[in-house]
């Protein structure tokens, strides 16, 4: 898949997903080509911005905490995505869709793309164009998702794809929530 083909996940869910579908990548590459590596991206940006503006926001925190959340954030993103598969797979199956580990992981490991380069924004100080991207990555992550279940899923009946994706979004937000306040542990503790 090429990376212009990537904008097709977004408007479809046939387009993009149905070359993904056809590409059929093993968990363990998807894990190792698409999760690992850009779920090191929002740790090594939490990193950064805790050690040049951490220091400003939040004088009391050590360099090293802000390396400790960073860690933990990377292994809680790592295992956030099997989870996610497992939820994802279990709602399918309470909803009448038949639908298999590897594609409701692959599904788990697309769907935050936009939310991990989201975390990019941290290069920046500035405190509403953060919110503001983070807040475009995660209304893409939502598009993801719900065109995803079509897409990956065959979900075709629109009420059931519909339900099927609201659930998932809400599980992802959840898991996005926590996410988020590891990652300022080391400013409130």
């Amino acid at each position: 898949m090429s990376i212009l083909q990537i904008g097709k996940l977004f408007v479809s869910p046939h387009e993009g997903w149905d070359e993904v579908v056809r590409i059929h990548p093993s968990v363990v590459k998807l894990f190792g080509l698409v999760v690992v590596p850009l779920s090191l991206i929002p740790p090594l940006m939490l990193e950064y911005a805790g050690h040049h503006y951490g220091s400003v926001l939040y004088p009391n925190t050590s360099a090293q905490a802000w390396t400790i959340a960073a860690l933990v954030f990377l292994f809680a993103e790592l295992l956030t995505v099997p989870l996610m598969a497992w939820g994802i797979q279990s709602v399918a199956k309470s909803r009448g869709v038949l639908s298999n580990y590897h594609d409701a992981f692959t599904l788990a490991a697309i769907a935050p793309i936009p939310l991990w380069l989201s975390s990019l924004a941290l290069f920046s100080s500035n405190t509403f164009l953060i919110v503001g991207i983070v807040v475009f990555g995660l209304v893409g992550s939502v598009l993801l998702i719900f065109r995803g279940v079509e897409g990956i899923l065959g979900v075709e009946e629109d009420m059931v794809a519909f339900n099927l994706a609201y659930i998932a979004t809400a599980m992802g937000l959840i898991a996005w929530v926590l996410l988020i306040m590891l990652g300022l542990v080391p400013a409130i503790s």
